[in-house]
């Protein structure tokens, strides 16, 4: 019995300490599903809270590292001014990058989820 209760709290400290460390993601990745949806639908159907964070950047200024990946994707915008939304969760932060395109007026054109740790 005392071999059982071990090995289950073994199994449980581990399970926690993977989610807590975050072990099983990569430090930042691509949310591939939101790319191409609308900002609706991200903030209702896939985060279904209201961000922590939010602000604008105008694509035509200087970006710093983090925002600049959107300057790839420059050529879908038809307005210069992009939303970013920043949700904050225990092990990690998704950003996603909202702006008009032809295709829709919030347009998630580009979103990423990492590691609180990463530096950019």
């Amino acid at each position: 019995m005392k071999k059982l209760i071990v090995i289950v709290s073994i199994i449980i400290v581990g399970l926690t300490a993977s989610w807590y460390f975050d072990i099983w993601n990569e430090p930042v990745k691509t949310i591939d599903e939101l790319i191409g949806r609308n900002f609706d639908y991200a903030h209702k159907k896939y985060f279904q809270t209201d961000p922590n964070r939010q602000y604008k950047v105008n694509v035509n200024d200087n970006l710093n590292e983090f925002d600049s990946g959107i300057l790839n994707k420059k050529e879908i915008l038809t307005d210069s001014i992009v939303h970013v939304f920043t949700w904050h969760y225990t092990s990690h932060k998704k950003t996603i990058w909202v702006g008009r395109t032809e295709k829709m007026e919030s347009q998630v054109i580009d979103a990423i989820r990492y590691s609180n740790n990463v530096q950019f």
